[in-house]
C-alpha cells in the first residue's frame, strides 16, 4: 500500500467494531482494520466489503499454537517448523507445514479459516482500543486469502459479546424502541437464520428492546444480541425519542 492512502482513526469507545465493519461492508472498500490495545495488534483485511484475512500479535492466536491446541500438529513438529520459518524470509508458516508433511493442504485452509474467525470473535469483546482503516487493496502475498461475508460476521461476533449490558448501553436502554427499515442494497443477498429471521419479524416499531429480547426465539441475552447486530447492519433502527423509557412489570 502506499502511503498516500486515506487512514481513518477512532477508539472503540467512540466507534464499536461493528459499527465499523458495517460502514465498510456498505461501502464496499478494500483495506486493511487495525486495532491496538496495550501490546496487542490485530489486522482483519478486507476487500469488496468481505473479510478475507485477519492477524494477531498475540502468540497464543497464532496458526502454529492453534494446531498444536486442535491436535493437528506436535509441539516438536511446531519447533522444527518455526525453525524453517525463521530461516524462510517471506514465506508462511502454514506453506512450510505443508510442504514440510505436517499438515495437507485441505486440514490448513479448515485451520486458517478457524483461526482467522477465532481472532474476529475475539475483537467483538474489545470495548476499548485504538483503531485505524487504512484504504487500498492488500498486496497479493500478503495474505492467506479466505472469505468471510462481513454481514454475516458482524451477526457471529455480536452473538459473542461476552457482557450484556455493553448491548444496552449502545442501544439507547431496555425501553429503546426498535423499527424495522428496508433492507439496504448491498444487504439483498444476505440470509438469515430462521431464528435470526424470527426475531426480525418481531419488529413492529412498537415494541421495545426489553420485550422483543423477551419474547424472541432464543434467550433474551441472545435476541438483545442479534438485535444489535441488526441495528448496526441498517436492518433496524432506534426511535431516540423512545429510549430510556421507564419499564413496569405489572404481574397478575
Amino acid at each position: 500500500m502506499s502511503n498516500d492512502e486515506f487512514v481513518y482513526r477512532s477508539d472503540l469507545e467512540k466507534t464499536p467494531l461493528p459499527e465499523i465493519l458495517a460502514t465498510v461492508n456498505r461501502y464496499a472498500v478494500p483495506g486493511v482494520l487495525e486495532l491496538v490495545q496495550s501490546n496487542v495488534v490485530k489486522r482483519v483485511y478486507l476487500f469488496d466489503g468481505d473479510i478475507i484475512f485477519a492477524t494477531s500479535t498475540d502468540r497464543g492466536e497464532s496458526l502454529g499454537d492453534y494446531l498444536v491446541r486442535s491436535g493437528e500438529i506436535t509441539r516438536a513438529q511446531l519447533q522444527e517448523s518455526s525453525n524453517a520459518l525463521a530461516n524462510s524470509p517471506g514465506a508462511r508458516h502454514g506453506e512450510i507445514l505443508v510442504k514440510m508433511g505436517f499438515l495437507d493442504r485441505e486440514k490448513l485452509g479448515a485451520a486458517v479459516r478457524t483461526q482467522v474467525q477465532a481472532i474476529l470473535w475475539s475483537l467483538f469483546n474489545w470495548s476499548t482500543g485504538q483503531v485505524s482503516f487504512k484504504v487500498g487493496r492488500a498486496k497479493d502475498d500478503e495474505v492467506f486469502k479466505i472469505k468471510i461475508p462481513t454481514a454475516r460476521a458482524i451477526v457471529a461476533g455480536c452473538r459473542r459479546i461476552e457482557v450484556p449490558k455493553i448491548i444496552t448501553a449502545r442501544m439507547g436502554g431496555r425501553g429503546a424502541l426498535l423499527k424495522r427499515l428496508p433492507r439496504p442494497p448491498h444487504l439483498e443477498s444476505f440470509r438469515l437464520e430462521p431464528d435470526e429471521r424470527d426475531l426480525l419479524e418481531l419488529v413492529d416499531g412498537k415494541k421495545t428492546l426489553y420485550e422483543l429480547s423477551e419474547s424472541g426465539p432464543a434467550s433474551a441475552g441472545a435476541n438483545a444480541r442479534v438485535l444489535y447486530a441488526f441495528t448496526e447492519l441498517q436492518l433496524v433502527t432506534i426511535d431516540p425519542s423512545a429510549s430510556g423509557k421507564i419499564l413496569i412489570q405489572v404481574r397478575g
